[in-house]
């Protein structure tokens, strides 16, 4: 089995090529930024998305049994300021994919959504069967994205398993835009940390159970043609978050302001994720905790 991960340098991609490797399953990343894992089971490819010729000569080149695609450009403020920027890397490149997939018969896709499809707010937790009410430019544009996927698996075949995925924190604090990373690097710089709307709330999943599940798509047999959340299943609220990291930065100033969407977030019902995947994720106050304390030492002067 080979899988190649589209978008393999990145803060989720990196970490799907370290399990896949561990997993020694072949693997090869894809992406203009050269892979931090290359090793005995996987490779680095650089090879730009947004363009179909070199996705073709990519994908004919390699024989490859499963797509795994994790390009796109998450953060929601700036894909509604550069709304043509977030077509091209949320839609685009999943378009060119399903193409040089097709051309190439290569029948399997793995792509990460994004719980912004089911908009800002539920009051339940939200399952695969509810429907999608996005209510951003990203939400909008990984909704797109999904259908593209189904109209190729009803029209050419194409199996898939679409990811998604809630609110992912760990790896390197420096290169994600969530906002447990934010957190920690203004405690890391000693700077006053302001919790707008301190009642939101979020699902917080770990990002290496992020990386398993996308193992697990990969290599679990009838796991096929399935849209799947990934998240931990709990609520937490920005004023948790901001408790966890003061606990391991005392000397961090906390301020909160209350806001008109105070109150508001999304929980994700992981039961599918549970039964198809035996998906079984840590808890958040665990693991947001342990991630914290693993910087509290690194605090810059």
């Amino acid at each position: 089995m080979t899988i190649m991960v589209i978008g393999g340098s990145g803060f989720i991609g990196s970490e799907v090529v370290k399990t896949l490797a561990k997993n020694k399953i072949e693997t090869i990343s894809y992406d203009l930024i050269q892979s931090s894992t290359i090793g005995e089971n996987n490779k680095w490819i650089r090879a730009d998305i947004l363009e179909l010729p070199s996705i073709e000569r990519v994908f004919f080149e390699y024989q490859v049994d499963t797509i795994i695609h994790l390009v796109g450009l998450p953060t929601i403020d700036y894909c509604e300021k550069n709304p043509s920027f977030s077509f091209l890397l949320n839609v685009l490149s999943v378009q060119n994919t399903l193409e040089a997939m097709r051309m190439a018969d290569i029948k399997r896709v793995v792509f990460a959504s994004s719980a912004s499809v089911y908009g800002y707010h539920r009051d339940d937790p939200v399952k695969e069967i509810d429907p999608t009410s996005p209510s951003t430019i990203y939400g909008y544009h990984k909704v797109i994205a999904e259908q593209a996927i189904r109209s190729y698996h009803d029209s050419y075949g194409i199996d898939y398993v679409i990811f998604r995925i809630f609110n992912v924190y760990g790896g390197n604090p420096h290169m994600g835009k969530d906002v447990i990373s934010i957190f920690i690097r203004r405690a890391l710089k000693g700077e006053p940390l302001t919790v707008k709307g301190p009642k939101k709330f979020r699902d917080f999943v770990h990002i290496n159970d992020v990386a398993q599940a996308f193992t697990m798509a990969t290599t679990k047999d009838n796991v096929s043609d399935a849209i799947i959340n990934i998240g931990s299943g709990v609520k937490t609220s920005l004023h948790r978050i901001a408790e966890i990291v003061r606990t391991h930065f005392p000397e961090m100033e906390v301020k909160e302001e209350t806001t008109s969407d105070d109150g508001t977030g999304l929980q994700a019902d992981i039961s599918l994720a549970r039964d198809m995947l035996g998906f079984a994720p840590k808890g958040p106050e665990e693991g947001i905790s342990t991630y914290v304390a693993t910087y509290a030492g690194h605090k810059i002067r």
